[in-house]
């Protein structure tokens, strides 16, 4: 019996090299015209990658290079009628594990009319993953950046690639597998997190500025993609809520209860500290941050950009600084002055002591159609943005 030689090279960008939930389901299509069964190895590497006040994440360390695997769904399909042949699932407790693909291991009951293969890492429990059908069920499906505020469980994906046939005079398969039968099958594919990090150390006024107090009320996100589509990767279905103050606020649009601390934060308030200049910080420690997990953006404009609008109450002196005044970050630029996208895997780190700002960065309504606070980006190893905002 021939055997498909498959392998996994799991790319994730930023987060816990830790394995967590393989449980195999079998379920492939009863087709006996589409030959014999096939064997299939499988090998995961992980690589490094990138809610809501947490630590924040420095891919430098070890237990924050990689991120965790909870579950694969592999979807192995035939490339001309596009339908699925087997679907298998595979967590830390199945056989083989996630820990056994790392070195290689043998997946079996492949039909060989497969020849092309998808797989998406912690597909949230909400996406009905169909067993068999078109692939296009699956690539279809939309997932919604709700549930992605967990660092331990973000969903991961790539686009599907075609199986390769091995025969006897070609190198080792992975370069070690030295088992394989002429004509058996293998890939390459490579994760990444579907989503990019952004990561807020704080905020604080400048020196010169003319402000003695405030409260920081809120942070929220405008100009954000909800939805994303499990085939390609793509961002869908953008929310703008424009330059209406009342739109910012708990209860109002998507930004509800259940989303506080996902799509953005509201506080009872977070007064300013310091003398000169004053700052903001979240709470809990040095290491905290503010974190908020986005679908990509690939707009070139701050205009359709993400933004953040950062809402202060209690401004003082309130005889000229009423309250409550808005800071608008409209995206992230480099160090020469152009506008980057967002992507995703990657972590834009903000820093408090770059985040300044005086009174004539604030607005009575969010500024989302004019020049706010801009942010610099200098791109670090191979994930990690420091991102400095450019007023």
């Amino acid at each position: 019996m021939k055997k498909n030689l498959f392998k996994s090279l799991l790319t994730m960008c930023a987060l816990g090299a830790m394995f967590t939930a393989c449980s195999n389901e079998g379920n492939e299509v009863p087709d006996v015209t589409k030959g014999e069964k096939k064997t299939v190895f499988m090998k995961l590497d992980l690589r490094p990658q990138s809610r809501a006040t947490e630590d924040e994440l420095n891919p430098s360390v070890p237990t924050d290079a990689k991120a965790p695997i909870n579950k694969l769904d592999i979807f192995f399909y035939e490339g001309g009628s596009g339908n699925i042949q087997k679907h298998l699932t595979i967590s830390s407790l199945t056989t083989p594990s996630i820990n056994d693909l790392a070195s290689g291991a043998r997946l079996t009951e492949i039909p060989s009319a497969a020849d092309k293969v998808l797989v998406r890492g912690n597909v949230p429990t909400s996406v009905a993953l169909p067993a068999n059908g078109p692939i296009s069920a699956v690539e279809n499906l939309l997932v919604d950046i709700t549930t992605q505020n967990d660092k331990s469980n973000i969903l991961l994906g790539h686009i599907a690639v075609t199986l390769s046939v091995w025969h006897t005079s070609d190198p080792n398969i992975f370069g070690t597998i030295s088992t394989a039968t002429d004509g058996d099958k293998y890939a390459e594919v490579q994760l990444e997190p579907a989503v990019a990090r952004i990561e807020f150390e704080g905020l604080q006024t400048t020196t010169a500025s003319t402000i003695t107090g405030f409260d920081l009320k809120g942070i929220y996100q405008n100009n954000f993609f909800t939805k994303l589509k499990m085939g390609d990767g793509s961002s869908e279905s953008k929310t703008d809520y424009g330059t209406d103050p009342s739109k910012y606020a708990l209860g109002q649009g998507l930004f509800t209860t259940q989303n506080n601390g996902k799509l953005f934060d509201e506080f009872i308030a977070l007064s300013a500290t310091g003398g000169s200049s004053l700052v903001v910080s979240p709470t809990g420690g040095a290491n905290k941050r503010w974190v908020y997990h986005v679908y990509e953006n690939d707009a070139t404009d701050a205009n359709n950009q993400l933004q953040m609008i950062f809402k202060l109450e209690n401004l003082q002196p309130s005889a000229t600084i009423p309250s409550p005044q808005f800071l608008t970050v409209r995206g992230f630029k480099n160090t020469g002055g152009q506008l980057v996208k967002i992507e995703k895997g990657k972590i834009y780190k903000i820093s408090k002591s770059d985040f300044t700002f005086d009174e004539n960065n604030l607005t009575t309504v969010p500024n989302t159609n004019a020049v706010g606070v801009w942010l610099k980006v200098t791109v670090k190893d191979w994930e990690v943005v420091t991102v400095k905002p450019n007023l």
